[in-house]
């Protein structure tokens, strides 16, 4: 029974996930079409996109997908007892794992994390403002870095990683989710006046309801026209 939790909850959540993707393409691209505004982290993804097409950075993303299983294995007071990172595989040998463990690394864009840490250090010392665009470019690449590996990880063959979680049917709808939330938050953080995060709570909620409200529907209709079938 216990099983079968997790892939319930992700076929519910499914609408949802599809309806915030939705919702969130609908918000963020005219956002990002902003150039004068964002033209330093567009002109970042892009480098990055043509890093990704010749098959670059495999063994970087390899090193922060294990590091960041490692660091929320510490945040959820997990003992670490080895990492290994070669050019392609990887593995973090723990004494136990939890969804949020084995889903971090697909969830948390480490290295826009990193850079933006190393901005704000450097903030805190001098006068930054004249690194703002480079700031913005390593941001963009490295936001770019981590969808295109998670998508690249996701498309392919099922993970460990997502059946220690709960299974694919519960994992995915849940990192959908999570990263088109994320994505919102760090736009909204690197441009503060670019997007209103009330409009768009507004907007996926109510293309969230939408969607469920279609589901409701169909599945009421479906189910009155069975009983009509079978009283006749």
């Amino acid at each position: 029974m216990k099983r079968a939790i997790k892939p319930l909850i992700g076929i519910a959540l499914a609408p949802a996930a599809l309806a915030a993707a939705w919702a969130t393409a609908a918000m963020l691209a005219p956002a990002l079409g902003r150039f004068s505004v964002t033209f330093p982290l567009l002109c970042g993804a892009l480098a990055c996109l043509l890093f990704h097409g010749c098959g670059q950075g495999k063994r970087l993303y390899v090193t922060a997908h294990e590091l960041t299983h490692a660091l929320a294995a510490l945040f959820s007071g997990v003992r670490i007892r080895r990492i290994s990172v070669k050019k392609s595989s990887g593995y973090v040998l723990l004494d136990s794992t939890n969804a949020f463990i084995s889903l971090a690394p697909y969830i948390i864009p480490l290295y826009t994390l990193a850079v933006a840490s190393a901005y704000w250090l450097a903030g805190r010392f001098w006068d930054a403002a004249p690194l703002r665009p480079w700031f913005l470019a390593a941001a963009g690449f490295t936001l770019a870095f981590h969808l295109l590996h998670t998508a690249d990880i996701l498309a392919g063959p099922v993970q460990s990683d997502l059946r220690k979680a709960g299974g694919p049917v519960f994992s995915i709808p849940v990192l959908l989710l999570l990263n088109c939330l994320g994505l919102t938050a760090a736009l909204k953080l690197l441009f503060p006046g670019l997007l209103s995060l009330r409009a768009y709570s507004a907007r996926v909620l109510e293309t969230q309801g939408e969607v469920y409200a279609a589901i409701f529907s169909a599945a009421s209709y479906a189910v009155n026209t069975a009983k009509i079938y079978f009283n006749s």
